[in-house]
């Protein structure tokens, strides 16, 4: 372990509030905790106790999926009850103001006690309480603040998903809830019905009106529609134009079948003129093949040379038979011929006739199509007219009929809503429920004291721990002196003397190890204790780090450098008593050896603060301590030098320079530690070799919140409420609970 010299550090960033900080944290504001828990019981229990009784009637309605309609107008999109807007309606509607004035009439609320008497709240109880805290009887409430009051009461809620609505009325008096909400229903169906007669009445006047105007409509055009066709001379029109319309598809039919039947004869023809008087060229067009006469005379020469052939096989040529076949098959080959060249002439002939069958027929269409055109003409004029006729007739029929439905349906009462449950007088009361009150007030002081425990911690700016302390100063710390009882401004030496085995003196102990262990033996025999602010106990930790020095057999020279406030002299000689000491020696006024004093303690010597000083920064500052450490260094083991506070007086800046190693010491959980840091740069800047910081006072309860393995190895070595002494007897450890006021100091 080595001084610490480095440069000022950063600042570091803020330390997270870990599981086991926060459980330490809990510990140590547990009365804060419970505080706000009493408190919140408390609370709680007045509310219970004063709270009035409020019961709730409590209906439910079912909105119909869609409701029943007067009017059917087909191709427009009517609203559907199903919609969510449309239940949101529902519900806004039953907590309306028009229809809770109903409500009021209705039961006559406005005369009755029971609906005044019970506490309000809102605008209602605003105006209740004003009239209350008048010495004058409360006037008449206006009907605007009895609606108010009865909106109060009501509670309208829609369930999510579903086509229910919830009706709760909440009051003290528990009929007046089942009243209240019953007739809310009620009257909500009323108004409906009320409406719905009105829109019935007002649809049936209007569809009597439009009915009287159609029928002058219809009239009107079916008169046209007669003029027209008397004009047109056509009982008929739609009869005469499918005649004309199928006599001319008929006549269509028949032009594309004589035009097939001239292009056929057409083609034979040039066929024909192209063979010639060629027989075989003839007869390769298939007009002349298929011709009936050349089909029958080329039969007839197939069945001859069929015979030819047999007789060829029985006779020769020669014989008559065979000659005969010969002969007749030579006749037909000849009437084949000659019928050859007679069919074009026949080819010719037909197909001139059917040219001329082609052109009458297209004539013919041609007068067909120009009376269908003529006829159409007429069918426009007649066919506007007689839609005319048609619409007016069908609208006509439909408002009659519509008027037929009203006068069926103007009886019925159709209502949107249909109750499901209705209120019933409740038998207990719903307001306030205990258990939820009493586990919210619970809730509520556990959170108000969680809040107010991680507030202070937040606005608490002390060092509180270890790690916390070396994280933030960048330095070690060299002990942490707890807080005990049983030791006051007369008793300090106690703690090393008579109590020697104790966890406060083991405490001192591991500071002189750890100030031991800060270099070589030359550069660490004088040791001066500092604090950044007063009341931080620096005065105590220097005289027992001075006797644990003199108990290790180390011939020590304690110091008491605070000329403002000395503290050292009264402490061990427990008396008021100025004797000449340092002020006397930094004035040349008295010599080393006559400001040196023994203690009861063996090894242990000390240098009061001397007598009262006017300026004892200038004396500090003009004469230094380099002498009086110079003679001290040569006469003892150590040096130990109590000064004054960092911040308070800058006597400590002025001697800090030429000591071995400076001890900053600060109290656990209350010197702020931006003053802590400030005191340590001050430090730093003087060119002091600050050593390290030693938490003093720290708080028994945070255990290993506050120092950790420490107070463990504490716990370990002393533990039970008897213990060997340095005698070898056993005594009773004692214990009290006053607490020292001399550490602060």
């Amino acid at each position: 372990m080595t001084l610490c010299s480095s440069p000022p550090p950063q600042e570091p960033a803020p330390e997270p509030l870990d599981l086991r900080t926060l459980y330490h944290l809990l510990r140590e504001r547990a009365w804060l905790i419970a505080t706000c828990l009493l408190v919140a019981i408390l609370a709680t229990a007045a509310y219970l106790s004063r709270a009035p009784r409020i019961y709730a009637a409590h209906a439910v309605v079912q909105v119909e999926q869609e409701e029943p309609k007067i009017l059917k107008v087909e191709g427009v999109q009517q609203e559907r009850l199903q919609s969510l807007e449309a239940l949101k309606t529902v519900e806004q509607t039953l907590q309306s103001r028009a229809l809770l004035a109903r409500v009021l009439d209705s039961n006559n609320l406005a005369a009755d006690p029971r609906f005044l008497k019970s506490p309000a709240s809102g605008r209602f109880s605003v105006w209740l309480a004003w009239s209350r805290h008048q010495a004058q009887p409360a006037p008449q409430p206006s009907r605007e603040q009895l609606i108010d009051r009865l909106a109060e009461l009501v509670e309208v809620r829609l369930r999510r998903g579903t086509r229910l609505i919830d009706i709760k009325v909440e009051h003290t008096e528990p009929a007046l809830t089942a009243l209240i909400a019953n007739s809310l229903i009620e009257q909500f169906m009323r108004l409906g019905q009320e409406l719905n007669a009105n829109a019935t009445r007002e649809a049936n006047e209007f569809l009597l009106g439009e009915a009287a105007r159609l029928k002058r409509k219809l009239e009107a055009s079916e008169h046209a529609l007669q003029a027209y066709r008397e004009q047109t001379q056509s009982a008929s029109l739609e009869d005469r134009q499918n005649v004309v319309a199928q006599k001319l598809k008929e006549l269509g039919v028949r032009v594309t079948e004589a035009k097939s039947q001239r292009i056929q004869q057409e083609t034979a023809w040039r066929q024909v003129q192209q063979a010639g008087t060629n027989i075989q060229d003839l007869l390769a067009i298939p007009a002349v093949a298929n011709h009936p006469a050349v089909l029958e005379i080329r039969s007839q020469i197939a069945r001859l040379e069929s015979e030819i052939a047999n007789l060829k096989q029985r006779y020769r040529p020669k014989h008559p038979k065979y000659i005969q076949a010969h002969s007749q098959l030579a006749e037909w080959h000849n009437a084949l011929h000659k019928t050859v060249l007679e069919l074009p002439e026949t080819i010719r002939s037909a197909y001139e006739s059917a040219k001329v069958a082609e052109a009458a027929l297209e004539q013919a269409l041609r007068e067909q199509e120009a009376a269908a055109l003529e006829l159409s003409k007429q069918a426009i004029r007649y066919n506007v007219l007689l839609r005319d006729v048609e619409t007016d007739r069908a609208m006509y029929q439909a408002v009659l009929s519509r008027i037929k439905e009203t006068d069926v349906t103007k009886e019925m009462k159709p209502s949107a809503v249909r109750v499901v449950q209705p209120a019933t007088v409740p038998e207990r009361p719903a307001k306030p429920r205990k258990l939820q009150v009493a586990l919210l007030g619970l809730f509520a002081g556990l959170g108000v004291g969680l809040a107010l425990t991680l507030l202070l911690n937040a606005l608490d700016n002390s060092l509180k721990t270890v790690d916390q302390t070396e994280e933030y100063l960048q330095l070690p710390v060299l002990s942490t002196i707890p807080r005990f009882p049983g030791s006051t401004r007369q008793q300090v030496k106690l703690i090393l003397d008579d109590a020697a085995d104790s966890a406060e003196a083991e405490s001192f102990r591991t500071l002189r190890t750890a100030l031991s262990m800060l270099g070589r033996k030359e550069e660490r025999r004088s040791v001066l204790f500092t604090s950044a602010l007063p009341a931080e106990g620096k005065s105590f930790c220097s005289l027992h780090y001075a006797l644990s020095l003199a108990q290790q057999g180390l011939r020590t020279l304690l110091v008491d450098a605070d000329l403002r406030r000395p503290a050292i002299e009264k402490a061990l000689c427990q008396n008021n008593e100025r004797k000449a000491g340092l002020t006397d020696y930094l004035a040349g006024h008295k010599a080393f050896n006559e400001v040196i004093y023994p203690t009861e303690h063996p090894n242990l010597h000390y240098v009061p603060a001397g007598t009262d000083a006017p300026n004892p920064a200038e004396l500090l500052a003009q004469a230094g301590l380099n002498g009086l450490l110079e003679h001290a260094l040569a006469t003892y083991d150590r040096v130990v030098l109590d000064s004054a506070p960092i911040h308070a007086v800058s006597d400590t800046l002025l001697i800090a320079a030429p000591v071995h190693t400076v001890c900053l010491v600060v109290r656990a959980g209350k010197t702020p530690r931006h003053a802590v840091r400030r005191a340590a740069q001050l430090l730093r800047e003087a060119e002091a070799r600050l050593g390290g910081v030693i938490l003093n006072l720290m708080p028994r309860r945070r255990r290993g919140y506050g120092y950790y393995y420490y107070d463990s190895y504490y716990d370990y070595a002393y533990r039970g409420d008897y213990y060997r002494t340095k005698h070898g007897r056993k005594r009773k450890r004692q214990r009290t609970t006053e607490e020292q006021p001399a550490r602060a100091a």
